[in-house]
């Protein structure tokens, strides 16, 4: 099998290249034909990925380098391989990814493969979500800060300042043609369970179920944040006073009574309004489990969590 492996070299604090080396030599071992790409710029992994006849292209960095080798991916020619070197590797996390280099070979090699839903934001795909409010005004703080090495430490400060400055305006919700809330102040339209960073924040996503996953939270402050960081943990916090959780094939956010920020796939997308649907099973994600998430998890389906009269 050819492989492309597309590699940020300076994601996880510069060990971008040498585990793309490192894959590369695994991958030879394996008798698998390597080609190794590395990145200099931003746009240039979803370039390459356009450029290459490779059966499987790998992605070798954080979220934001899968996402850029996934829009360069044509519609299905190629299978998607990820080594997670970046900072939060929602993705990896998700597929259950390995590490390591041996380890992201080996599943290569052995073509364990599964059917992926695509999210789709202004004719772009997108792997994990999208987010309005809080975590799209931190990702903006942070990337307006990044030097050239990226590490989950460079994300502390600006954090910590855009909770404690933010003033939480409100989002209109639609999801399906039905309005849902008038008064979320933050939003999230995930593909994965974890589609806020590092926080599970839609508990309940599946990969391969056709729909995204949408969770809005009211009534915010900096104590509540705070109490919602300790619950998050546990997928019931879902059911909780002032929030709402439910499915749909498309969402569309606007902003009620002031700009409110957005970010893609943990990259900044502008502001509200923005529309988001879905291309059920479009990619093919190298992967450690070959099962359907409906196997895994029948409860992940059919859950709506509305709450909505006290919102609307």
């Amino acid at each position: 099998m050819k492989v492309e492996v597309i590699a940020n070299p300076i994601a996880g604090g510069g060990r971008g290249r040498d585990m793309a080396e490192a894959l590369v030599q695994a991958l030879r071992a394996l008798d698998q034909e390597v080609a190794l790409r590395l990145t200099t710029c931003k746009g240039d992994a979803e370039t390459y990925a356009r450029e290459t006849g490779a059966a499987c292209l790998v992605a070798v960095g954080g979220d934001g380098t899968v996402n850029e080798v996934v829009n360069g991916m044509r519609a299905g020619e190629a299978v998607l391989g990820i080594l997670p070197v970046g900072t939060a590797n929602v993705v990896g996390r998700e597929l259950r990814l390995p590490f390591d280099a041996r380890g992201a070979a080996q599943l290569i090699a052995a073509g364990h493969t599964r059917p992926m839903d695509v999210g789709l934001h202004l004719g772009r795909r997108f792997l994990l979500g999208a987010g309005a409010g809080l975590d799209a005004a931190v990702t903006a703080a942070v990337m307006a800060r990044r030097g050239q090495r990226s590490s989950l430490w460079r994300w502390v400060a600006p954090a910590v300042k855009t909770v404690l400055t933010y003033e939480y305006p409100r989002i209109r919700a639609i999801v399906d043609g039905n309005l849902v809330s008038e008064a979320a102040q933050y939003a999230i339209a995930g593909n994965c369970r974890y589609s806020a960073g590092i926080f599970p924040a839609t508990p309940r996503a599946a990969i391969d179920d056709g729909l995204l996953d949408v969770c809005l939270l009211h009534d915010l402050s900096v104590p509540r944040i705070i109490t919602l960081l300790g619950k998050v943990w546990r997928p019931s916090f879902v059911e909780g006073a002032g929030v709402i959780y439910l499915q749909g094939r498309h969402v569309r956010l606007e902003a009620v009574d002031a700009p409110v920020p957005l970010q893609v796939d943990g990259d900044p997308a502008g502001e509200l309004p923005a529309e988001f649907e879905v291309s059920p099973r479009a990619v093919r994600v190298v992967t450690a489990f070959c099962g359907s998430a409906d196997a895994e998890d029948p409860d992940k389906h059919g859950q709506t969590r509305t709450n909505t009269d006290r919102h609307r």
